[in-house]
């Protein structure tokens, strides 16, 4: 009788292998052996996306995506490390406070919550449960409302903060931020209804902020001496974002790879302020959107690399500055 190599498989290696299934996969490997009936109701990794079943037409309905979902956490066991809903033809689901309670009450170790709908539409009121998630160490959340509760302590144990299209008011924004110790990225796109941000984060390392920045015009780093990355797109040099820049450059040390990448819509000021803007820690300086044909664009680029201070190559240091330009068009006009 020849010996069946797929039942007797560790439990990690069997898990690991569900992981890098779609969950329509996953359930289906219930029927390889009785070893494996059960074996994707203990998955701590759900990841529902628009691969999860489709009609004749390759379509999948809005209700059909809702019942997958109900369906796996109804029969589900153990904790769940990872909870991903993501789509782009349906709008947040209307069931989606109850997934998050289920989380709640079921698996209260939640480690990773990714809420991505479709992007049109209104913005979905998140669940005040999530905010009761002690263990979240990655939250994502698009196209939604962000207003925890007022007994919100903060995520002790966040690590990452990712939310775009978000309708969020400055202080709670501010308050969340702060109440994350702990906090290494984040990732600020699309916000509405904000104009100006504090960034109180001491062990920040990375930050993004991008987007229609038209509204969102001002960001300050209060408490963030060890941001090293820093990436601002949709950048469009009116003198607000520039003096936004300029302050978080001061205000940043330790510094090592900037990105600044422009919007469509320029509207470039002139930059004759010689205020020390210096650091010495910069290695990657980074441009992309440069049309090269508009001067103002180019005063702007030599304000940048004139206000650096990188590292000589016989220094100590094996790192040496690197500039990227976007476009290599007259790059000998510098």
């Amino acid at each position: 009788m020849e010996l069946d190599k797929i039942s007797n498989l560790p439990s990690g290696v069997t898990q690991q292998i569900l992981s890098f299934l779609p969950i329509r996969e996953v359930v289906r490997t219930s029927i390889l052996s009785s070893n494996w009936r059960h074996k994707w109701a203990m998955l701590r990794h759900l990841v529902f996306d628009d691969r999860c079943v489709s009609d004749s037409n390759g379509r999948m309905t809005k209700k059909t995506f809702e019942n997958i979902v109900d369906h796996v956490l109804l029969v589900h066991s153990g904790p769940i490390d990872t909870f991903r809903v993501s789509s782009r033809n349906f709008r947040v689901p209307s069931c989606i406070d109850t997934w998050v309670l289920h989380l709640l009450r079921n698996s209260n170790s939640i480690k990773e919550f990714i809420l991505k709908p479709k992007g049109n539409g209104s913005p979905y009121n998140i669940s005040s449960c999530l905010f009761l998630c002690p263990d979240l160490t990655h939250l994502k959340l698009y196209t939604c409302l962000l207003k925890p509760p007022t007994t919100f302590k903060g995520f002790p144990r966040l690590k990452s903060l990712n939310i775009k299209k978000v309708n969020v008011k400055r202080d709670v924004l501010e308050k969340v931020i702060v109440s994350c110790p702990l906090l290494e990225r984040m990732t600020l796109c699309d916000l509405i209804g904000l104009i100006h941000l504090n960034i109180n984060s001491p062990n920040l390392q990375f930050l993004k902020v991008g987007g229609d920045l038209q509204g969102f015009v001002t960001f300050i780093l209060g408490n963030s001496p060890n941001l090293v990355g820093l990436k601002v797109t949709g950048f469009r040099g009116v003198k607000a974002e520039v003096d936004s820049l300029k302050v978080l450059l001061l205000r940043s040390p330790s510094l090592q790879e900037l990105e600044v990448s422009f919007g469509q819509k320029k509207s470039m000021m002139r930059l004759d302020d010689s205020r020390n803007c210096t650091s010495t820690q910069l290695r990657v300086l980074k441009i992309t959107g440069f049309s090269g044909g508009v001067k103002d664009e180019i005063d702007f680029i030599r304000f940048l690399l004139l206000k650096f201070t990188c590292p000589r190559e016989d220094d100590s240091s094996t790192y040496f500055c690197q500039c990227f330009l976007g476009t290599t068009e007259n790059v000998g006009r510098f």
